[in-house]
């Protein structure tokens, strides 16, 4: 996610449904604080796949259960830089999944709005507290971590888990995941093991 000198939160919209589509969109724009835009409506996860890569996201609102892929499969098979992933969904069974994955929430339809602008608040509070520049996105040349990102890598390298890491480094386990979603996006990957795998190199400072 970029950091917050956007003027709002950058998302897309994702869903089969053109009315769930269109609620979203009018709960979204009613919501001024923290404010977001709406970059991109599709209505398939091929749809985003194909043509969100390319824009600035900071959030996809996406629907899991939709024709062809899942909104789970689009999450999965993102490639590079990632936004976070927010599920929209009518369907509570799916939530575990999603949150392995590292999505950032998960909402259940009818969207209440007041539980809508805690989701973007907290997706306004991970562009700060992480402080990750799409520009940081490449070459291992062009990333550069902070001391903290550093730290946590190094933890996680040893197989802490997150409440491990946030004891060993006196944080909060809320503060540890907001560093380690910046760091999956950053590197470009959805997952611990290929965190660890990839970001090797990194991991003694």
């Amino acid at each position: 996610m970029h950091t917050t000198n956007a003027p709002a939160l950058r998302v897309a919209i994702v869903d089969d449904e053109p009315i769930a589509r269109s609620r979203l969109r009018r709960l979204l724009g009613r919501i001024d604080s923290p404010p977001s835009t709406i970059l991109i409506e599709c209505g398939s996860a091929e749809a985003i796949l194909s043509q969100g890569r390319g824009l600035p996201l900071d959030a996809v609102f996406i629907d899991i259960e939709m024709p062809g892929r899942s909104g789970l499969t689009a999450l999965e098979r993102w490639q590079g830089w990632r936004p976070e992933f927010v599920f929209v969904t009518a369907h509570h069974e799916h939530a575990l999944k999603a949150f392995d994955l590292q999505a950032t929430d998960y909402l259940t339809k009818p969207v209440a709005e007041k539980r809508l602008h805690q989701t973007l608040t907290r997706l306004w509070s991970h562009c700060r507290a992480t402080g990750v520049e799409a520009s940081g996105v490449g070459s291992p040349a062009e990333r550069s971590l902070t001391e903290r990102q550093i730290q946590i890598l190094s933890l996680l390298g040893k197989g802490l888990a997150n409440k491990e890491i946030a004891q060993a480094l006196g944080l909060s386990h809320f503060t540890v995941r907001n560093h380690l979603m910046a760091l999956f996006r950053l590197y470009g990957v959805s997952r611990r093991a290929d965190l660890c795998r990839v970001a090797g190199p990194d991991m003694a400072g």
